[in-house]
């Protein structure tokens, strides 16, 4: 069977657009883990040591993550018998990037290495797939972009390979470095690839939703963990509440929230803004996964003491992370196209209500319990909701009058 002939990791083409392989929610589940794993030291008490390490480290997994999304994303042609087992040693390159993960840098070295191996990784699949095509006659001018190829994952390997071999804090410093320079070359003079590369937006909505299906199901483990290490009925309550929040954040984002990606990632994908499909593909979704993780070890903490006030670092996870995911949702419709007139009803309250709970709770209320934070966020949560549901009937009703 020709190359042409196989199966792609992609899976099927359905409604012009194709499924989310079953190796590409394994491989989520690797960065998941990482996730889980780094929001440990957000749980309790956390600092602005604790914050800053948790984005030092998922800065660079999540990047890592975009990518090989992407390559997937837009290279439905390779065959499985390739892509199958680069996605299995990406994925094992995640895994040693969660287990670098220390409350010190002392395993920097290997998270380092973790990320030049999985650069080699796409770099074998970007070159595969443009000698592919040069060979076939199907793109003559493949050439330069194989020369882009080498320097977004050959020259970056080297810069973090480099990095093991220099002390703090240059190695990070070298990190974001080679970060950077991908980001550059995906933005500046990025218009001629995208106009052969088209975004699969069936495929891109699909693995992003389904993504976020599996953080918000950490975010239930969690509370399950936290509800068996203090089994009280205050401690019971309190994961009750905190379910409430996370069921109705995620029937906000998928119900309403999925067939919005899809359009609005349509709409971007035919106007060829590589600008507008790299931010609400790779940059915007980085704080959403953000914001559900400082949620979810706000709710942790919550419910592992309940009676007991939540610290300044558990309300920033706690009230913080519920604004921010509203703030980034609000700004990923925008970036769509979406009218701000829309956005606003729900995105002020679910923006305003959790900095204004947070304020009270921290310093006009110090000794509140942890239980009434939840009651409130809770609150906050059904708020937005019942409005979002209501200003989408009224645009339903405007559209059919």
């Amino acid at each position: 069977m020709s190359e042409a002939g196989e199966a792609s990791a992609a899976g099927a083409a359905v409604d012009g657009g194709r499924r989310v392989d079953w190796i590409e929610l394994f491989f989520d589940l690797a960065m998941v883990a990482f996730i889980t794993q780094l929001a440990h030291g957000l749980h309790g008490a956390p600092g602005p040591a604790e914050f800053a390490t948790f984005v030092a480290w998922s800065i660079p997994a999540w990047w890592a993550w975009c990518n090989i999304m992407v390559c997937v994303n837009v290279l439905p042609e390779l065959p499985r018998r390739i892509i199958g087992p680069a996605l299995l040693a990406a994925m094992a390159t995640i895994g040693v990037m969660a287990a670098s993960v220390t409350v010190t840098a002392d395993r920097a070295w290997a998270f380092a290495l973790a990320n030049v191996a999985l650069r080699l990784i796409l770099l074998g699949l970007w070159v595969y797939r443009a000698r592919a095509r040069v060979r076939a006659s199907t793109a003559p001018d493949d050439r330069p972009h194989i020369a882009r190829t080498v320097v977004y994952n050959g020259v970056t390997a080297v810069i973090w390979l480099v990095s093991v071999f220099v002390p703090e804090p240059v190695n990070f410093v070298l990190w974001g470095i080679a970060i950077l320079i991908e980001v550059l070359l995906l933005r500046v003079g990025s218009n001629s690839v995208f106009r052969t590369l088209r975004v699969d937006v069936a495929h891109a909505s699909e693995r992003l939703g389904l993504f976020m299906i599996i953080l918000m199901g950490e975010s239930v483990l969690s509370l399950v963990a936290a509800l068996s290490e203090s089994f009280t009925p205050a401690a019971a309550l309190a994961a009750l509440l905190g379910f409430v929040a996370v069921g109705l954040i995620a029937w906000g984002f998928f119900v309403g929230g999925v067939g919005v990606i899809e359009q609005g990632l349509e709409a971007l994908n035919e106007r060829h803004s590589v600008a507008g499909l790299l931010d609400t593909v790779m940059f915007l979704p980085y704080l959403v996964v953000v914001s559900v993780t400082m949620f979810a070890a706000g709710l942790a903490t919550a419910v592992a003491d309940p009676t007991e006030p939540l610290s300044y670092g558990a309300l920033v996870c706690l009230c913080g992370g519920l604004a921010l995911f509203y703030a980034t949702n609000a700004l990923a419709v925008l970036r769509y196209g979406t009218p701000l007139r829309q956005a606003v009803r729900w995105a002020s309250v679910g923006v305003l209500a959790p900095v204004l709970i947070g304020v009270i709770l921290a310093f006009a209320v110090p000794g509140a319990s942890g239980l009434l934070a939840l009651a409130l966020v809770a609150a906050a949560v059904v708020a937005v909701v019942l409005i979002s549901a209501v200003s989408a009937r009224r645009e339903r009703l405007v559209r059919t009058s």
